[in-house]
């Protein structure tokens, strides 16, 4: 495949815009975990059907990243963000109006569905980024991601003690078609990069996967990492709510803003990426993750060694993921955003499964479990690492 040179560069002020249009899509998918209690009280359904919610959202989400991110590299770019954001702001319009529990499972589906326009920004960015700082813009986008994450909770919680469950949902339906103006007036309008059917565009991902070993690599050790931190944050609430600790609701949600270390750190790893190469940020988050699990096995003594695992482990899964997604995207320039496909499903992929065996270890053992869990998965994505041949650094 021949390579495609993109004529419009990455103004600092698209770079920040993008960075942001990150944060603020994603948010769409969070926004839900706050206000399960009030959705089920609202709705007077159980907890555990307000639940579903967050489910049919993290499925949606799935859907759309294998079946519509690969469009980005059909489609104009631009087209199909305005489309996704319209379509968001429709979904999320339908979430605050919904009526019963099971039109609001729909519609939290299709806001999942419509998040997935934060996987089609991020090849747009390392597609307009100068080879030499691709890494480094990588990093700062990644880092816009994980704070729209982390805050779309707190805003979330905030927005609905004053104003009802209903109201984020509103703000959000704004935020998106504000952003699609935004999209239209600033986003460049390239030409696609693949030009057969639906259906040939969806052939070649298996093609792909099967002909670039680092994507191969790079899948693997984004699911197992991804499912270790995933096992953490499926379980971090029951660990909390014991004896030991015994805190309340409110102040347990307060722990994911410590996750904020992983968004402070990205931009850092994307500049040694881009002047080391991907292995020497790759092994030392590998070993920090390890150290961050090794430490949370012994936090039932004290909070503190909670927050500096959860540091450790969020800071050595930002050190892994920023590298694999710069190596990725200097693979094949005309196939990044199906290139992207197949790493982000392998990831969520992972962290469906680490919630799962976090779940079931939690069950069978505690937290215990939960931690011996935990250094497993990364012992097995850290495998392709430890038993590599040489690539040239990626």
């Amino acid at each position: 495949m021949s390579q495609v040179k993109t004529e419009t560069h990455l103004t600092p002020f698209l770079k920040y815009f993008i960075t942001i249009g990150c944060g603020v899509v994603v948010a769409n998918l969070y926004y839900c975990q706050p206000l399960l209690g009030a959705i089920s009280r609202a709705f007077h359904v159980k907890e555990e059907s307000a639940s579903v919610i967050n489910i049919c959202s993290q499925l949606g989400y799935g859907i759309g990243l294998f079946f519509l991110v690969p469009l980005g590299d059909k489609i104009k770019r631009r087209k199909l963000l305005i489309w996704m954001h319209f379509f968001a702001a429709l979904a999320l319009l339908g979430t605050a109006l919904s009526k019963n529990i099971t039109i609001l499972y729909f519609f939290s589906t299709c806001v999942g569905i419509a998040s997935t326009a934060c996987q089609v920004f991020i090849p747009l960015a390392a597609d307009l980024a100068a080879e030499e700082e691709r890494g480094k813009v990588l990093g700062t986008v990644m880092g816009g991601l994980l704070t729209g994450i982390l805050l779309s909770r707190t805003l979330s919680g905030f927005v609905a003690a004053y104003w009802g469950w209903q109201s984020i949902y509103y703000i959000g339906a704004v935020f998106m078609m504000i952003m699609a103006g935004m999209i239209w007036k600033f986003v460049p309008d390239e030409k696609p990069k693949f030009h057969g059917s639906y259906g040939r565009l969806m052939q070649s991902l298996w093609k792909l996967f099967k002909t670039q070993p680092v994507i191969r690599e790079s899948a693997w050790i984004g699911a197992w990492l991804f499912g270790a931190i995933s096992a953490f944050w499926a379980t971090m609430a029951f660990f909390l709510e014991k004896p030991s600790f015994h805190y309340s609701l409110s102040l347990i949600g307060l722990f994911g803003i410590i996750g904020a270390g992983g968004a402070l750190i990205s931009p850092f790893v994307g500049k040694v990426t881009d002047k080391k190469g991907a292995l020497i940020p790759m092994r030392w988050g590998i070993i920090m993750m390890m150290i961050g699990w090794i430490v949370l096995f012994k936090s039932d003594w004290t909070v503190i060694l909670v927050i500096i695992g959860i540091i450790l482990i969020d800071m050595g899964m930002q050190s892994t993921h920023v590298p694999n997604l710069a190596r990725n995207y200097a693979l094949l320039p005309e196939a990044r955003t199906r290139l992207n496909t197949l790493y982000m499903t392998s990831f969520f992929i992972g962290g469906t499964l680490g919630s799962t065996l976090g779940s079931i270890a939690w069950n069978l053992d505690g937290w215990v479990g939960v931690c011996i869990s935990g250094i497993v998965m990364v012992v097995v994505g850290a495998l392709p690492i430890v038993f590599r041949k040489s690539r040239k650094g990626v």
